[in-house]
């Protein structure tokens, strides 16, 4: 076993490998970390080299809770609440890193040659806070357009909403 810092015995770590446990699996938990809020799982040691490829399923099962949310919720409450609840859980499901990323995105083009330092500054500029209020303006317009696609259209922005950035990366400098 392993000794804490005050002496006592503590839990030994999982095996980085194991027949049972393929190493693709620590990727995974290192994603399901990065890319979510979710609780980590229970004995596996998450590793965050080589996540990016999950990207797309934790966007499925990102999408897939807030398609459920919002099948519970209708009928149950008015459309507004019910796409501003599905909005909020999108958001505290992933601890707002896609939105983030939108925010520093428009403070870094904002700041025309000062991009990078605008981009690494964690204040949210006014372009930023622009940009929070129209995506979630946008998107709270669709999913009440949609109504009966809306649970089809969370899931399939969820999934797609995870490769297009490293798409992106991949094709621009």
């Amino acid at each position: 076993g392993r000794v804490a810092q005050d002496g006592a015995p503590g839990p030994s770590p999982p095996p980085a490998t194991s027949p049972f446990r393929p190493p693709w699996l620590q990727d995974l938990a290192g994603a399901w970390i990065f890319y979510s809020v979710l609780p980590a799982w229970p004995g596996i040691r998450p590793r965050f080299e080589r996540i990016a490829r999950f990207a797309p399923w934790m966007g499925l099962v990102i999408g897939v809770l807030q398609a459920l949310l919002w099948r519970g919720l209708q009928g149950q409450v008015p459309l507004l609440a019910q796409v501003c609840l599905v909005l909020a859980a999108g958001l505290l499901l992933t601890g707002g890193l896609h939105m983030d990323g939108a925010m520093d995105t428009a403070d870094g083009l904002a700041a025309g040659e000062r991009l990078l330092e605008a981009m690494r500054d964690s204040r949210v500029g006014a372009s930023g806070a622009q940009a929070l209020a129209v995506l979630l303006l946008l998107k709270a317009a669709a999913l009440a357009s949609l109504t009966a696609a809306a649970p089809l259209a969370l899931v399939w922005a969820a999934f797609w909403g995870r490769p297009a950035p490293l798409l992106a990366m991949a094709w621009f400098p």
